[in-house]
């Protein structure tokens, strides 16, 4: 299983900076930025732009793949997104992941000036910006004329580094983004909206659009994004409430490493850490690596 490693980009940029060298030294296969334009929680506090962050990460690091999670497709015209992550993607040389989602904050739509339709239409969007994604990372010039966006006689030039182009990951816990990401993705990360305990049945779900759509589930990634808690005491896991453990993975490292591979044999390729704490370890990262991945 590879891991990847969220970042909360509402700290200084020298802190995130260090934090991506870090993930990148303990051996984290990526590293994800929310593409949000506000803070979640505390809607005022410092919150960086992730296209621009990422850029930055780009040239601070060598080996670590960058990505999102997730882009928000409603933010930037398709054509240009695809402009933007080809031009990173030269930056970086061939390391970034795209990796997509509808959107979902309407507050925060409303404070930049987007309109915010309906959910079926901004799902109704991802899937023709899809189309000129692809059209504009593979084709020489194209044009498209669409329900959403028209393109004349359009131009993606350099073109990605990777081809036939950057790992494409719809990111979403709704059935009709999971159907659409089983048929025109690279992979799927499933979203922390679902109990522990009901991973293993979307999981499954998974499975069984990519065999509706006879993908080879090999070349298919499904990946998780998730918080996880390491406590060294029985002491310490009892004193997070049923609730608490439901809706994080909660336990010994040894036990989340067990929890983790139970996963990886029902089809989780890869794990991307969110919000990693421990209330027992000093340095819970350095714990995670040596002991879960």
């Amino acid at each position: 299983m590879k891991f990847g490693s969220f970042v909360i980009p509402s700290r200084s940029y020298e802190k995130l900076r260090e934090f991506a060298l870090r993930v990148e030294e303990l051996g984290f296969d990526s590293i994800h930025s929310p593409d949000h334009l506000i803070g979640q929680q505390q809607k005022e506090s410092p919150w960086l732009e992730a296209m621009t962050l990422m850029t930055a990460l780009a040239i601070e690091t060598s080996t670590i793949k960058l990505g999102f999670a997730v882009i928000c497709n409603s933010f930037r015209n398709p054509a240009y997104l695809a402009k933007v992550i080809s031009t990173l993607d030269h930056i970086s040389n061939g390391r970034v992941l795209m990796w997509l989602g509808a959107g979902w904050n309407k507050a925060e739509y409303r404070q930049y000036g987007y309109p915010f339709p309906k959910a079926h239409v901004r799902v109704d969007q991802l899937e023709e910006a899809l189309t000129i994604i692809k059209k504009m990372f593979t084709e020489d010039k194209f044009t498209f004329e669409g329900k959403f966006w028209t393109l004349k006689r359009t131009l993606n030039n350099p073109k990605p580094i990777q081809k036939p182009y950057p790992q494409i990951v719809i990111g979403t816990a709704g059935l009709r983004m999971t159907d659409i990401a089983c048929r025109e993705a690279d992979g799927i990360n499933i979203m922390p909206s679902f109990k522990a305990t009901e991973i293993p049945e979307r999981i499954s779900l998974i499975k069984e659009n990519l065999k509706k759509y006879n993908r080879d589930p090999s070349e298919f990634e499904i990946s998780l994004l998730y918080p996880i808690t390491l406590v060294k005491t029985q002491e310490e896991l009892e004193k997070f409430s049923e609730g608490e453990r439901t809706n994080t993975l909660t336990g010994y490292p040894e036990e989340i490493k067990e929890r983790l591979a139970v996963l990886e044999d029902l089809g989780l390729n890869k794990m991307v850490v969110m919000g990693l704490s421990s209330p027992d370890f000093d340095h819970p990262l350095n714990i995670f690596a040596e002991k879960v991945m």
